[in-house]
């Protein structure tokens, strides 16, 4: 008897959704109250939230997007069984490019607050004088 793998792998597509939230939920305590959440293009922060905001939006996103690939992936399945397989592949790579955000965005949150407080304990630089002898 042939296995259709089909099914199993479609509903396996749900665990994307505890992998992002034990991402999160592994960080909860480290993450600061006013998390980065959108970047531009050098990498650097121009939107940010709550970290429950973090949290609601990433799965939020996740479950809506997943609720709309298990019913796509299994109707395409029963209309155009030749078209299933690459639309399935497909909602995995943007499944997975989801989850690779959202732990982008935890690990980068992680790193600045570490830095900032880091920065907290470290002697401000004396400034040097007009004529380029440094104070003190």
């Amino acid at each position: 008897m042939k296995q259709d793998w089909y099914k199993p792998l479609a509903w396996a597509m749900w665990l994307f959704l505890p992998g992002t939230a034990l991402n999160y939920w592994r960080a909860w305590d480290q993450l600061p109250m006013r998390m980065a959440v959108h970047f531009n293009a050098s990498s650097q922060p121009n939107g940010w939230t709550s970290r429950e905001g973090a949290v609601m939006v990433g799965l939020g996103i996740m479950a809506v997007l997943l609720v709309l690939f298990t019913v796509g992936a299994l109707i395409v399945r029963a209309l155009q069984p030749s078209a299933s397989w690459p639309m399935l592949i497909g909602f995995y790579i943007v499944l997975g490019f989801l989850w690779y955000s959202n732990n982008a965005i935890v690990t980068w949150n992680l790193r600045a607050h570490d830095a900032a407080q880091r920065s907290e304990l470290v002697v401000p630089r004396i400034p040097p004088r007009s004529n380029g002898s440094v104070v003190g």
